[in-house]
């Protein structure tokens, strides 16, 4: 039993979804026949040092699927004989190629408790650290609602065709200006493409510019959907550990020959840190000696709660650098709506690529965000972000030292919509996790953004979804379980 059934903390699955996927898979292997009882909720989550009720959610996603059936008094039994071949009819042809193979593997379990789209099926945690996206009710949705009502009450000839794979010219047009004038962007409306997010983005310029066997220099800890990406077109990954100031080009392995260079430098991801000038024009000469392109994942830039936004690294080299951008922080996840800025160079083949796979995103969407941006809303929304998730920020910053007075590191850059804590030497990472659940405050494990393993404990906590009560709350309850 002990061999079926196995939490792992660095699964970014829920806990009650990982044991659901893993009695599916011993019932489909014949583990458990038909008829045969499973463990009772009560003695596998005292096995498993969890909570009954995450067996409880595994066992009632069983017996909605038909794996199971509930005898009131007796247990959970498997509801009928199950093999693959039951779920798996013959003829379904040969089956998926190595590649399909590697994206089904590398894709899987990348469930998010905080991207989820269904409804929860118990109380979630009385507090969650969640983090990566905005929260809907800062959001003007009256003038959002407005902007598209604006073009679906006309009969513009907008809604009878499709779109551009560049994407809506007078969008593109809008986050030029706004680019220029924001990040230091050097770039013409031409240079913009709009992609339905960053990992659309990734995987056209992998496409065109990696073959097997590639390398590609990465920040570790990193954003590890574009690990994923990389790995899917078996390019070779070159992790370099960052510090408080972000990649230290100096430190780049001498034998490195990375295609492609990923980084994060106005707010290392997840980490934080800024990148300084002397590093960023470091990073440009090592890139231009070795023929590299620097793709800049300006994820969070417009979030920044102290000073001005920070020039782009694309500012400082636009023949070498792909600037990469989102809207999905600051107006809202749903929206899908990214961008990103090319050397001239690269344009004409990423555009033909992507007509390819994608006719592009939907003109309508594009037309109200250009409206939206173009008319002020965007900088009045962006005010207001800032103030109230700046304040969350110092709130909890205030709340760990309040709490936990020098016992977690962590950079002190107000920008983002998290905090990553390095964990006190000797912590284990997992431990502090389900303790955290256990008191009704959901926290976020370091590990799944390291390449290096054993990783240092370290765990995210983000803020933009909480009040500054909760997230004082949140941390009292969380120094608790601290060592």
């Amino acid at each position: 039993m002990g061999s079926i059934f196995n939490i792992e903390p660095d699964d970014p699955a829920p806990d009650y979804r990982q044991l659901y996927r893993q009695a599916r898979e011993a019932i489909l292997r014949g583990d458990f026949p038909a008829g045969s009882r499973l463990p009772s909720s009560r003695e596998l989550a005292a096995q498993l040092h969890t909570a009954r009720i995450t067996v409880v959610q595994a066992y009632r996603q069983l017996e909605r699927e038909g794996f199971v059936m509930t005898r009131p008094g007796s247990g959970t039994f498997v509801a009928t004989a199950l093999t693959r071949a039951d779920v798996e009819p013959a003829g379904a042809g040969r089956g998926l190629t190595e590649w399909g193979v590697r994206a089904a593997r590398l894709g899987a379990g990348r469930e998010r408790p905080a991207d989820e789209d269904r409804v929860p099926e118990t109380r979630p945690a009385e507090i969650d650290f969640s983090f990566g996206r905005s929260f809907a009710e800062l959001f003007p949705y009256d003038v959002w609602r407005r902007l598209l009502a604006r073009y679906l009450s006309t009969d513009d000839a907008m809604m009878a065709r499709y779109g551009t794979a560049a994407g809506y010219l007078p969008l593109r047009e809008t986050i030029a200006t706004y680019l220029r004038a924001s990040r230091g962007v050097t770039c013409d409306p031409r240079q913009v493409v709009i992609v339905s997010g960053a990992q659309q983005a990734l995987d056209i310029l992998a496409r065109l510019l990696l073959v097997p066997g590639d390398e590609v220099l990465v920040e570790t800890p990193g954003y590890r959907d574009a690990f994923s990406l990389f790995r899917l077109h078996d390019a070779r990954l070159t992790g370099l550990p960052v510090d408080e100031q972000g990649l230290p080009v100096d430190r780049i392995p001498p034998g490195c020959r990375a295609r492609l260079v990923f980084v994060t430098p106005a707010h290392q991801f997840p980490k934080g840190g800024t990148m300084p000038l002397e590093r960023r024009v470091a990073l440009l000469k090592w890139a231009a000696t070795r023929g590299a392109l620097v793709i800049e994942d300006d994820y969070d830039g417009d979030l920044r709660y102290e000073g001005q936004a920070l020039t782009a690294l694309q500012g400082l080299d636009s023949e070498r650098v792909v600037y990469l951008g989102t809207f999905s922080k600051v107006l809202f996840p749903a929206l899908r709506l990214g961008y990103l800025v090319l050397p001239p160079r690269l344009l004409e083949p990423f555009i033909a690529a992507k007509d390819l796979v994608d006719r592009g995103a939907p003109t309508l969407t594009q037309a109200a965000v250009a409206d939206f941006i173009e008319e002020g809303h965007f900088e009045r929304h962006l005010r207001q972000l800032r103030r109230v998730y700046g304040r969350r920020r110092t709130a909890l910053v205030e709340a760990l030292e309040r709490h936990m007075p020098g016992l977690l590191a962590y950079s002190p850059v107000a920008a983002g919509l998290h905090v990553m804590t390095a964990l006190p030497p000797g912590s284990e990472e997992g431990r502090v996790v389900r303790a955290a659940a256990e008191r009704g405050v959901r926290v976020y494990p370091g590990a799944p953004f390291y390449l290096e393993q054993p990783s240092p404990p370290a765990i995210l906590l983000g803020f933009s979804g909480l009040d500054e009560d909760n997230i004082d709350e949140g941390v009292r309850r969380l120094a608790e379980v601290i060592p």
